[in-house]
């Protein structure tokens, strides 16, 4: 970090909007603002040191001065804080760009940088607003800034507009499904800037991804800001989970499968990638392992000793697969063994309902944003509430992967996303 950086970063952060080294605060600042940087103590000293012998010079004493003599004097230091710094008009921004050697396609380039240029400060506090802290909210702004500047600008001062309006900015509504495209109005948000927003993913300052969504409704609605809890953000001051299409809930799935064992007694054998269903000269082969809930279906209208298969398969999914008892008995009443598709939905939202009580969220969001294709469409499902009200939510709405015997903590997303793997 250069000196000069370093004043402007100072600068920026003081109300007055210069530093005074004789100010107790303005030092605790620099301190907070260098140790962000990684400065050891020791470079701290070197710095402030540094910054009092040659920047702003010896502090000298001086004689008592009356108001009016202090407005001079800080005019003048602010005159030579801002000569530091760097202080251009208009004209020397104009100047410079007719002596630049510019093609066409820089000509464009930089007329869209010039036009987006005023859009950092609103994102800037938005994203203040929406209580992201303060040493990532100025790179998720210059982020944000960047990934509009290409599009046209009309439709770049139409988002700084919606934004620098507060009184005019939506909250987002809790309706069961919707489409992120269409409760924005394209006059207050284009839909070119909200594809750009929703689409951006970044790191924390801790490392950890910030999904598609997450800043770009934190951004757009009013009601939902940064999370300082386990969720991704908060809605109306409660924790709010947001899933991308095709998104895992916690662990990988794979590394807590079916112990198979434990229904074969029941006339249901893997083998490879298919399954083996029945026994004797009774056996019918469901050849993919992702029609598990077929086997299932199949295996339950075979087999003589249904309660006790039944409680094989509570016993998997609650012990091996991980679900836990509560989970799997709480939703087991929703299974209806005659339909394939309450097998493979209730399995699924055994994945939710553990996914919700584990991490303590009260308000759960996927949209179709991600690399899956078919999606970008704006598309979300939308349930809150207790896990078991989240569950209900998504019952019937939601759709997820199809399960397999090594996988039964389905991801979650979008049907006709979802294909069946070549037989």
């Amino acid at each position: 970090m250069t000196i000069h950086e370093i004043l402007t970063e100072w600068s920026y952060r003081l109300d007055r909007g210069y530093p005074e080294m004789d100010n107790p605060y303005d030092i605790l600042l620099l301190e907070q603002i260098l140790k962000e940087s990684n400065f050891n103590s020791r470079d701290i000293d070197v710095t402030i040191r540094n910054l009092q012998e040659n920047i702003f010079g010896p502090k000298e004493e001086k004689e008592e001065i009356t108001p009016e003599e202090d407005d001079n004097k800080d005019d003048d230091e602010v005159g030579q804080l801002r000569t530091q710094l760097g202080s251009h008009s208009k004209k020397d921004v104009t100047e410079l760009i007719n002596k630049m050697d510019l093609d066409e396609k820089q000509i464009q380039k930089l007329y869209h940088r010039i036009s987006s240029f005023g859009s950092y400060k609103p994102i800037l506090k938005s994203l203040r607003a929406s209580f992201y802290k303060e040493s990532e909210v100025k790179r998720y702004s210059q982020e944000i800034q960047m990934m509009i500047e290409d599009l046209d600008p009309k439709e770049t001062t139409q988002f700084v507009e919606y934004l620098s309006n507060t009184k005019d900015q939506l909250e987002f509504p809790t309706d069961q499904t919707g489409n992120l495209f269409t409760i924005m109005p394209s006059d207050k948000v284009p839909k070119s800037v909200m594809l750009k927003i929703i689409s951006h993913t970044t790191q924390d300052e801790g490392k950890r991804g910030v999904g598609m969504g997450e800043m770009g409704m934190a951004l757009i609605f009013k009601n939902i800001t940064d999370s300082d809890g386990k969720g991704d953000l908060a809605l109306n001051k409660k924790e709010f989970e947001i899933k991308g299409n095709g998104a895992t809930l916690g662990e990988k799935p794979d590394m807590f499968p079916v112990d198979m064992s434990k229904l074969e007694p029941f006339g249901i054998i893997r083998k490879g990638t298919t399954y083996e269903i029945g026994e004797g000269e009774d056996i019918e082969i469901v050849p993919n392992k992702n029609k598990f809930d077929e086997a299932i279906f199949k295996t339950h209208q075979k087999t003589k000793d249904k309660p006790g298969f039944e409680e094989a398969l509570k016993d998997t999914l609650a012990n091996d697969v991980g679900h836990g008892a509560a989970v799997v008995d709480e939703l087991w009443p929703f299974i209806d063994f005659t339909t394939q598709e309450t097998i493979h939905r209730e399995i699924a939202l055994m994945n939710v309902y553990r996914y919700v009580a584990k991490e303590e969220f009260d308000h759960f969001l996927a949209h179709d944003f991600g690399r899956m294709a078919g999606g970008n469409t704006g598309k979300y499902v939308y349930a809150g509430g207790s896990p078991s009200d989240i569950c209900a939510g998504l019952r019937g709405v939601a759709s997820f992967e199809k399960i397999s015997w090594d996988n039964c903590r389905p991801r979650i997303g979008f049907s006709n996303l979802y294909l069946e793997e070549e037989e």
